[in-house]
C-alpha cells in the first residue's frame, strides 16, 4: 500500500481574529447606521439608504461597502460605509453608481481616489487593533445614546 504524502497547507487565519472581526462587525454596523441616522434625520431610530433615499426603521438599514470587498484595508473604514437599504445594498450589489454620486457629494473626488487606492494595500487587522477600535465603536455608540436621550 502507498501512502499520500501529506499535503502543505496554507497557514489559516488566526480564529481569534476570525472571531474578533465578527464581534466587531455589529458594533461598527450600528456606529455606521446610528451616524447616518442623526446626520439626516435627527434620530437613532430612522434614517435614509444613502443610494435610493428612502426613509427606514435602523434596523432595516445595513451597514453598505462603497468599494465592495472584505478587504482589511477598508473593511472598518467609516468613510467608506454608509447606511444602505437590503434591496440597494444585497440585490442591486450596492448600486455603485448612485453610491459613486453619494460620495462624490459627501466627500469630494480627492477622497474617494484616496479610499480606491487604500483598497488595494494589504493591511491586516491585528487583535490589539480590533480590540482598541471596538472600544471606540463601543464608547461612540453610548455617546450618540447619551446626547439624544437614549
Amino acid at each position: 500500500m502507498v501512502k499520500n504524502k501529506k499535503t502543505k497547507r496554507r497557514p489559516r487565519k488566526e480564529p481569534l481574529l476570525t472571531g474578533m472581526r465578527a464581534e466587531l462587525w455589529p458594533v461598527f454596523s450600528r456606529y455606521i447606521r446610528m451616524r447616518d441616522c442623526l446626520e439626516v434625520t435627527g434620530t437613532t431610530t430612522h434614517g435614509k439608504c444613502c443610494t435610493c433615499g428612502r426613509s427606514y426603521p435602523i434596523g432595516k438599514l445595513q451597514a453598505g461597502h462603497f468599494i465592495p470587498g472584505r478587504a482589511d484595508s477598508i473593511l472598518f473604514e467609516p468613510t467608506c460605509v454608509h447606511s444602505q437599504c437590503y434591496r440597494c445594498n444585497m440585490l442591486l450589489q450596492g448600486e455603485w453608481l448612485k453610491y459613486f454620486r453619494y460620495m462624490e457629494n459627501k466627500y469630494g473626488l480627492e477622497h474617494v481616489f484616496k479610499l480606491m487606492a487604500l483598497s488595494e494595500e494589504k493591511r491586516e487587522i491585528t487583535p490589539e487593533w480590533a480590540a482598541i477600535t471596538m472600544n471606540y465603536y463601543q464608547e461612540e455608540i453610548l455617546r450618540m445614546e447619551a446626547r439624544h436621550g437614549i
